[in-house]
């Protein structure tokens, strides 16, 4: 199923898709670090750890993994919590190395809202910012795989 409302490369980077549960459920699924780590990334169990203090102001930070002797991260913070309503973070794609040194994207924004349709909830993402048409293809790409994830999540739950 695709979920992208934009094409590769386009700014902002826009997705929606339908999800069996309700909002309060799916919001959940964006804020538990467990639930995050069975959907969340391009590859099954991509997340290593995910790191949440949800709270205006709060950071958030995923492992993606290790390549080499660098580790890279998502990490940024919530700007607005409205519980089964609307998410909105900053996002940093970060390389840190093994000698401390690290390298960071220039910080961009994701949106998220929750819009209760009958027993399901439709999800709009919109990510946007981000300075290069490869990050938006590439971040595209990984939101959409995401997306099949988190579906495949709220349908095995019965939803």
């Amino acid at each position: 199923m695709n979920f992208m409302l934009t094409a590769p490369g386009e700014e902002p980077v826009e997705l929606e898709g339908m999800f069996p549960a309700d909002a309060d459920r799916v919001y959940r699924a964006w804020t538990d670090p467990d639930d995050l780590k069975a959907w969340f990334g391009r590859d099954a169990g991509q997340l290593k750890a995910a790191e949440v203090d949800l709270r205006i102001g709060g950071a958030w930070r995923f492992h993606m993994g290790s390549s080499g002797d660098a580790e890279t991260y998502l990490q940024g913070e919530y700007l607005e919590i409205e519980p089964g309503e609307r998410l909105v973070f900053s996002w940093c794609y970060v390389v840190a190395g093994a000698d401390g040194e690290s390298e960071s994207s220039p910080v961009s924004q994701v949106t998220i809202t929750f819009e209760p349709v009958g027993k399901a909830t439709r999800m709009r993402l919109k990510h946007e910012a981000i300075e290069t048409t490869d990050g938006r293809s590439g971040v595209g790409a990984g939101w959409q795989a995401s997306f099949e994830k988190l579906l495949a999540l709220m349908e095995n739950e019965g939803g």
